[in-house]
């Protein structure tokens, strides 16, 4: 069985699933324009230009992986325009399926009314969203994700979801546990969006505790080469991800790979839909200074945690635990495509 991922590179997603099933035994491919952060991408032919069209997605490429490949994961977006490809597909009855990402599909307004801590980007995108979910909604019943927080966005439009968590190559990430006799430990926060991560109220907390007479240092890691920021994710004792969001990333993936407590906002209804040993440690921008406090002078429970954290992502994160339940879904018998949308769903509103 040959499985193609394709055709947009999500913080380094795409590359790790094709890594993952390849780990397991498939033969898997990523196709995928040149990421700027320079993920690794198998074949690029998807945006080779057509003479005389500039950076047209060619279709004589898809032509070639129809012959060549059994299944095509999507993550995100149809290869070519209008959705050609994945139509075409369809009447072929070949197999396919699709993966949302999270704010590719997150309603603003939806997401603010049940998330009172949301805090989204100056742009509406709703439009587009509820066209890509209406676009795949026709396509297929079913839905890849990593997981459950797109819920509400999707029952209304696939009969099935399959959560199968983000990835992480835990081979790639040697741990490096906080060091229980640290007295003054080192807080790290990667703000790559300092509105959608809550970085005002983690500075805020971080100036109160430090006018409060705590010993600890504070980094906030932006704008440097990706390398440098592993060293120093790598000598962390407690990591701070987001707190409005209400559910985690990629990056609090990475860090509990490498043994790290991490603080992240998980609202209430999502916390019993993660795995059982679940470690983020909750906070949100009203407890954020609190929960800070009892880790920063808890040296042997940010030990335990980062030892659970390290545990849990090769449980449950791992690039070879995720491939596995992939293949799970990809060998199972397809849901036959009806009319699923609910007269009330999002394109309606």
């Amino acid at each position: 069985m040959r499985i193609l991922q394709l055709p947009t590179e999500i913080a380094g997603q795409v590359h790790l699933t094709a890594k993952g099933l390849r780990a397991i035994g498939y033969d898997a491919a990523n196709v995928s324009k040149v990421h700027p952060f320079g993920y690794p991408v198998d074949i690029n032919p998807c945006f080779a230009s057509i003479p005389g069209l500039r950076r047209t997605r060619n279709p004589f490429r898809f032509g070639h992986w129809l012959r060549e490949y059994d299944i095509f994961h999507y993550h995100k977006s149809p290869c070519l325009p209008g959705g050609l490809d994945v139509r075409h597909l369809r009447r072929l009855g070949r197999p396919f399926f699709v993966e949302f990402w999270g704010s590719d599909i997150r309603i603003a307004r939806i997401e603010a009314a049940r998330n009172r801590f949301f805090v989204g980007d100056s742009s509406d995108k709703s439009r587009s969203q509820i066209r890509r979910l209406r676009f795949w909604s026709e396509m297929t019943d079913e839905v890849i994700m990593s997981d459950n927080a797109s819920d509400i966005f999707l029952k209304t439009y696939f009969r099935a979801i399959h959560v199968v968590r983000q990835r992480v190559d835990t081979e790639a990430w040697t741990p490096a546990y906080p060091d229980p006799e640290t007295r003054r430990p080192k807080v790290v926060h990667a703000p790559s969006n300092r509105t959608v991560k809550g970085t005002l109220h983690v500075e805020r907390a971080v100036e109160a505790l430090k006018k409060a007479g705590l010993s600890f240092d504070y980094v906030t890691v932006e704008n440097m080469p990706h390398s440098e920021a592993k060293r120093i994710y790598a000598e962390a004792d407690i990591i701070v991800d987001q707190l409005t969001i209400g559910s985690h990333g990629v990056f609090a993936c990475e860090a509990m790979a490498l043994g790290k407590p991490v603080i992240c906002y998980i609202t209430p209804e999502l916390i019993d839909t993660y795995p059982e040993g679940f470690p983020i440690v909750n906070a949100n921008p009203e407890t954020i200074q609190g929960v800070l406090e009892e880790l920063i002078l808890s040296p042997e429970r940010r030990y335990e945690i980062g030892v659970a954290s390290r545990n849990y992502a090769e449980q449950v994160h791992d690039i070879r635990v995720v491939a596995k339940r992939l293949a799970s879904i990809y060998n199972s018998p397809a849901l036959p495509c009806g009319k699923h949308r609910h007269p009330h769903a999002l394109d309606d509103l």
